[in-house]
């Protein structure tokens, strides 16, 4: 009887530890899945987090080639516009007509010792070259209202740079703004300085066009079809820096009772507000931003 018994407890016992081994090999397994599971799933958001900084870092490298390559070396603008005064200002008021004028001249003559000219079958200087496209394009003028009323008018605002200057003038202005595209800001602010000086300075020199004509194009790049097909084919900056001198000079035409075409500003401060805004790479872009804000508060635009 007693070894029965003692055999019975065995097998219990034996039972009992297979059982317990039985669900401690399933708790084990559990836990190991568990564990196996937290740690994918723990890796996998590592992954993400991972892909996410390297898609940043990626971008924030082309922001800073970008900045590399658009910002301008100062020994550049010295070989260009001379080295005083400098830097370029419209809001410091230390330029004199004179200076701006100076700066003009070493400009144009930087251009002839590019060779831009020969290069581009045409004859003299680059400035003579200029001179004679303003006083075409100022006689010649695009089509601001009705555009769209025929087919006629359309395409002529389309061609209407190359039917005024020609073929060999056009691709003389594409060489200097493809091959110039680190000076065009300084070279954009430095122009406009030069047409619109306040005291009058600038009336009647060959070379600067009148407010009239400055609203007319103006209103072609902001307004007509033909305009806004120039700027889409020029790079982000020339395109910005191109619809903002228009701005100005469109609220220029304002205080001069000169908007004819009736051409409301709003909406173009607000699209290139944004459009500066969100632009890496240009020097002034403080500047640019300070005034379209004064624009936003003058024409009660929130």
């Amino acid at each position: 009887m007693r070894n029965n018994r003692i055999l019975k407890i065995t097998v219990i016992v034996a039972i009992l530890v297979v059982i317990a081994y039985f669900f401690y090999s399933l708790i084990l397994e559990w836990n190991s899945s568990t564990i196996e599971k937290a740690k994918n799933q723990e890796r996998q958001v590592w992954q993400e987090q991972a892909a996410t900084l390297k898609g940043e870092i990626a971008d924030l490298e082309e922001k800073i080639k970008e900045l590399k390559g658009q910002k301008v070396p100062h020994e550049k603008l010295e070989e260009v516009f001379g080295k005083e005064p400098s830097p370029f200002s419209l809001e410091g008021g230390s330029m004199t007509f004179e200076d701006i004028e100076s700066q003009i001249v070493a400009f144009f003559a930087y251009l002839d010792e590019k060779g831009y000219v020969k290069k581009n079958k045409l004859t003299g200087s680059t400035y003579s070259q200029y001179e004679l496209s303003v006083i075409q394009l100022s006689a010649n003028r695009p089509i601001i209202a009705g555009e769209t009323e025929n087919l006629y008018n359309l395409l002529y605002n389309v061609a209407h740079f190359y039917r005024v200057l020609g073929k060999e003038r056009l691709f003389l202005v594409r060489d200097i703004l493809n091959n110039e595209s680190d000076i065009i800001e300084s070279v954009m602010k430095i122009f406009y300085m030069w047409y619109t000086y306040e005291n009058g300075s600038a009336e009647g020199i060959k070379g600067i066009p009148s407010l009239r004509v400055l609203y007319d194009y103006a209103g072609f790049f902001l307004t007509t079809l033909g305009g806004k097909s120039y700027l889409l084919r020029r790079d982000s900056k020339i395109r910005i820096l191109t619809t903002y001198y228009c701005v100005i000079i469109l609220d220029r035409a304002n205080d001069s009772k000169l908007n004819s075409n009736g051409i409301d500003i709003r909406p173009y401060i607000k699209t290139t507000l944004d459009d500066i805004a969100s632009h890496v790479g240009l020097i002034d872009q403080r500047e640019y931003l300070r005034e379209l804000e004064s624009l936003k508060v003058k024409y009660r635009i929130f």
